[in-house]
C-alpha cells in the first residue's frame, strides 16, 4: 500500500482531464508543446486540471484556447508541488530486523571459524617447512627412511588439503550471506524511506452558456530540450543513399508519448533588437619604408562547388545551419521521446542519387588515398549542417560533416582511405644568396612515390601546393624542367596530377618550385 500526498494539496474539487501531448516543435534550445484535451462541460464556469505537465514550463507562454464547441477559456494557470509517497509500514518489519540481525550473527560466526581455520592452516605450512629442512640433516647423519617420510608428509599434506577446502567452502558463504544481508538491508530502506518529486498541473477555467462537447489546446514552451541534424550516407555501385535525421534530447519532465514531431531552426532566443551603431575614426599614418612580410595559411572559400571540385572542409556550428532561412521540418508519423536526456533519432527525409567516385591525394597532409563521391542533393529539402556516419559494403567506415546543402546542389562525402594505395613523400629545400642583386633563392623538391597494391586499375587525383605571393618583392616561380608531367596549377596555387595506377604499379611524381625575396624583406 503507498500513500501519496501533494504540499501544497491539490483542490480536489477540480475535474481531473486527460489532455496527452499531441505536437511538439523543438527549437535550437527549447520545446513548443501543444497539449489536446476533450471534455463535456455544463453551463456556467468548470474548473479542470491536467496533471503530469512537465515542472519546467514557462508560465508567460501557457495559453489556452476552444478549438471546437461553443466555450471560451477565462483563465489559465501553471501549479506546482512536492509529491510525497511512502509505503505504508509492513506487518512484518520487526521480521524483518530479526532477519537482518541473524544474517550478521551468522557472519560474525563464519568470520571466527574462517580465522581459525587460516591459523591451523599457518600451523600446518610450518611443520610442513620444518619437515623440509630436517630430511637434509637426517640425510647426512645417514638416517634415512623413505617410508617414514614418506607417511609423515602424505598425512600433513592430506591434512592440509581438507583445511584450505573448508577455508572455501568458508569464504563461498560468507559471500552468500553478504549477498542476502546487503538485499535484507535495501528492503529495510525502501520500507522506511519516503520519496519526493517535484510535478506541476495545468489549470483552467471554461465558460460555457449550455452543456457542450469542447476540445481545448494548450500550449507552452519547455526548456531542457534541443535538437540536431545527424545523416547517414551508404556507398553501393556507384550509388549514394542519404537519411536526414533528427536527434532529440530532453529533459523536461514530461514524456512524450505518441506526438507529432516538427523542427524548426528558428532562433528566438537572440532577441529581436537591432544592433546599435559606434563611431568608426579613420586615422592616417607615415607609409614604412621597410617591406615586411609574413607567411601563412589562407582557407579557400568557394560559394558553391564547380562541377568536378570538392567542398571546403566542414567546420563546427554552434547550432543549426539554415541558411539563413528559417525552415520548418515535420517528421512523418508519430514518435515517443523518454525525458532520459538521452538521444532519440527521427528520420526526416531520404534521397538516393547517383555519384562520381574517384580516389583523392593529399600527401603533404595525410599519405594516403581517400574515397571520395561527388553528387547533388536530389531530395525536396536542403541537408542542414550536421555529422554524417558513412557505410560502405562492408559496414560503417566512420564520420564525417556536411555544410549546408540546398536542393539540388552539388558536395563532396569522403567514404575513408583505400588500403590498396600506398604513398611516401619526401620534401627538401636549399637556399642561395645572389651575390649580384642580392636576391634570397629558396628551391624545393618534393618527390611523391605512389603504389598500387590490389588486382585493379586506380586512377589517383594527386594535389600538391606551393606558395602564393601578393607582393612584388617576393616571387614565386614552378620550375618545369624539375617537375615531371606537366600538372596544372591554379591561381591558389594548388598542383595538380591524375596518376593512372596499373594492378600492382608503381608511379612517381616531381614537383620543384622556388621562392625569391628581395634585399631589405624582412618576414620569410
Amino acid at each position: 500500500m503507498v500513500a501519496v500526498r501533494h504540499f501544497p494539496p491539490i483542490d480536489e474539487s477540480m475535474t481531473r482531464v486527460d489532455g496527452p501531448c499531441r505536437e511538439v516543435t523543438l527549437l535550437e534550445d527549447r520545446a513548443q508543446v501543444r497539449r489536446v484535451a476533450e471534455l463535456r462541460v455544463s453551463a456556467g464556469v468548470t474548473h479542470i486540471a491536467i496533471e503530469d505537465v512537465a515542472p519546467t514550463l514557462q508560465d508567460v507562454s501557457l495559453t489556452a484556447v476552444v478549438l471546437d464547441g461553443r466555450g471560451r477559456v477565462t483563465d489559465v494557470r501553471c501549479r506546482r508541488a512536492m509529491r510525497v509517497w511512502k509505503e505504508d509500514e509492513r506487518a512484518d518489519l520487526e521480521a524483518l530486523e530479526a532477519e537482518i540481525q541473524a544474517l550478521r550473527r551468522g557472519l560474525r560466526h563464519l568470520s571466527e571459524d574462517r580465522t581459525r581455520l587460516d591459523a591451523r592452516h599457518t600451523t600446518l605450512m610450518d611443520i610442513v617447512q620444518q619437515g623440509a629442512d630436517e630430511i637434509p640433516v637426517d640425510a647426512s647423519w645417514g638416517l634415512v627412511d623413505q617410508q617414514a617420510w614418506r607417511e609423515t608428509f602424505e598425512g600433513v599434506f592430506e591434512r592440509v588439503s581438507e583445511v584450505r577446502q573448508q577455508i572455501y567452502d568458508l569464504y563461498h558463504q560468507q559471500l552468500d550471506l553478504k549477498e542476502q544481508l546487503d538485499n535484507a538491508l535495501a528492503r529495510r530502506v525502501t520500507a522506511t524511506q519516503s520519496q519526493s518529486r517535484l510535478v506541476a498541473w495545468i489549470e483552467a477555467d471554461i465558460a460555457a452558456d449550455a452543456d457542450e462537447a469542447l476540445t481545448i489546446a494548450i500550449d507552452y514552451v519547455v526548456p531542457n530540450a534541443l535538437w540536431r541534424p545527424m545523416h547517414r550516407a551508404r556507398l553501393v555501385n556507384g550509388h549514394v543513399h542519404f537519411e536526414m535525421s533528427a536527434v532529440v534530447w530532453q529533459r523536461s519532465g514530461e514524456r512524450w508519448s505518441d506526438v507529432k514531431l516538427s523542427f524548426s531552426t528558428a532562433r528566438s532566443s537572440l532577441g529581436t533588437e537591432p544592433p546599435l551603431l559606434s563611431d568608426d575614426r579613420l586615422q592616417t599614418q607615415r607609409r614604412s619604408e621597410q617591406v615586411e612580410v609574413e607567411a601563412r595559411q589562407v582557407k579557400i572559400q568557394r560559394a558553391k562547388v564547380p562541377p568536378g571540385e570538392a567542398t571546403s572542409t566542414a567546420r563546427a556550428l554552434p547550432g543549426v545551419d539554415d541558411g539563413g532561412e528559417i525552415r520548418l521540418l515535420v517528421a512523418k508519423g508519430a514518435h515517443d521521446v523518454p525525458s532520459d536526456g538521452r538521444p532519440t533519432t527521427v528520420p526526416l527525409d531520404a534521397f538516393e542519387a547517383p555519384c562520381e567516385a574517384r580516389l583523392v591525394v593529399m600527401p603533404e597532409l595525410e599519405p594516403r588515398a581517400f574515397c571520395e563521391t561527388l553528387l547533388s542533393n536530389h531530395s525536396a529539402h536542403p541537408i542542414l549542417a550536421g555529422p554524417v556516419a558513412l557505410v560502405r559494403d562492408h559496414g560503417f567506415v566512420g564520420w564525417t560533416e556536411t555544410m549546408f546543402v540546398a536542393p539540388n546542389e552539388r558536395f563532396s562525402l569522403s567514404f575513408g582511405p583505400d588500403d590498396a594505395v600506398r604513398v611516401t613523400r619526401t620534401a627538401r629545400e636549399a637556399t642561395e644568396t645572389d651575390h649580384v642583386d642580392g636576391w634570397r633563392v629558396t628551391a624545393h623538391l618534393v618527390k611523391l612515390f605512389l603504389s598500387n597494391l590490389g588486382g585493379d586499375p586506380k586512377r589517383l587525383v594527386v594535389t600538391e601546393r606551393i606558395a602564393v605571393s601578393e607582393v612584388e618583392q617576393v616571387r614565386v616561380t614552378l620550375l618545369d624542367e624539375e617537375t615531371s608531367n606537366g600538372p596544372t596549377v591554379d591561381d591558389d596555387g594548388f598542383v595538380k596530377w591524375t596518376v593512372d595506377l596499373e594492378p600492382h604499379g608503381r608511379e612517381t611524381r616531381q614537383l620543384a618550385w622556388s621562392i625569391a625575396v628581395a634585399p631589405g624583406v624582412e618576414g620569410l
